[in-house]
């Protein structure tokens, strides 16, 4: 399978540049708008190899291969990306329900109790509706 040809360290580099992306975030939008194209592709193709390692950290975690400590670090680095939403969206045009793939990939937040605080655009919620229903309700 493909997870089982990744170490430790690969995985720890993995949520490294996850925390990276998902703390830094709150200052990468505050300079956003004065960054050039050239920056912001920069961020960009960062976002890019960091979503995709996310994914793998999802698959990871699906497999049971994650420690203890790894599976906890995953839920708070979700958890905040989640929270940040907003952010994603004004830097790289991800928004909640984008961002919410995470479930389907794997996340530790399945089974967590704790609440999200989630700052969500009045005009985004027609599409949220959509990815969050699991059958079609009554018309």
């Amino acid at each position: 399978m493909e997870h089982e040809m990744y170490r430790l360290e690969q995985i720890e580099s993995f949520l490294l540049n996850y925390e990276l992306l998902v703390r830094d975030l709150t200052e990468v939008a505050e300079m956003w708008a004065d960054l050039d194209e050239e920056e912001r592709s920069h961020y960009r193709a960062d976002l890019m190899q960091t979503w995709g390692n996310r994914r793998l950290l999802g698959l990871l975690f699906k497999a049971g291969r994650l420690t203890s400590p790894q599976v906890e670090r995953l839920a708070e680095l979700d958890r905040l990306l989640l929270e940040q939403a907003p952010l994603m969206a004004r830097c790289y045009g991800l928004d909640l329900p984008q961002l919410l793939v995470i479930f389907r990939w794997g996340t530790p937040l399945v089974s967590s109790t704790r609440p999200i605080r989630l700052e969500v655009p009045p005009t985004s919620l027609d599409r949220l509706a959509t990815a969050l229903a699991l059958t079609p309700g009554p018309s």
